[in-house]
């Protein structure tokens, strides 16, 4: 049961250590005759691109487009026949500010799901970080300004 339990937590903080990324210390574990098994699979979503026009010319003044990342976490969950009713499913998303290069918690998401006839169930959480460039721009007296890096870089979920 140890064993299982410390898989299980192997597991679920691998994701966020193979990003170089430290987990917070995992709460001490409830006693339990239960027995869940968790498969975490992350992956890069792609957006649909816009279709460029052959005579539009690249805009020269403002900021450069912003870096959209958009990250997806699939959790297949396989519980015990002891198991009935609703899991609760946490998924942290975590980022680093531009701004600051500090770490941050980017978004935090709790579902439930329900346990089928054949005891798995499946969650599924989507984050997109949003990252803006640093950049120049002209300031009221017709000098350059350096415009700092904005948003957050993708570093790791637990």
């Amino acid at each position: 049961m140890k064993t299982r339990l410390l898989l299980s937590s192997i597991l679920l903080f691998g994701g966020l250590v193979a990003q170089g990324q430290t987990p917070p210390a995992p709460a001490a574990p409830q006693r339990s005759t239960a027995q869940v098994t968790l498969r975490a699979n992350e992956k890069n979503v792609r957006p649909d691109k816009e279709q460029k026009k052959r005579d539009e010319e690249p805009k020269k003044d403002g900021p450069p487009k912003a870096d959209t990342v958009t990250k997806a976490l699939d959790v297949a969950i396989s519980a015990a026949k002891t198991i009935n009713g609703p899991l609760k499913i946490v998924v942290t998303w975590y980022g680093r500010d531009s701004a600051t290069r500090k770490q941050v918690m980017a978004h935090k998401e709790e579902s439930e799901v329900t346990i089928d006839d054949h005891k798995n169930a499946k969650a599924a959480s989507t984050f997109a970080y949003v990252t803006t460039p640093a950049y120049s721009k002209k300031g009221p007296d017709g000098k350059n300004e350096k415009v700092d890096a904005s948003g957050q870089s993708y570093t790791g979920w637990v």
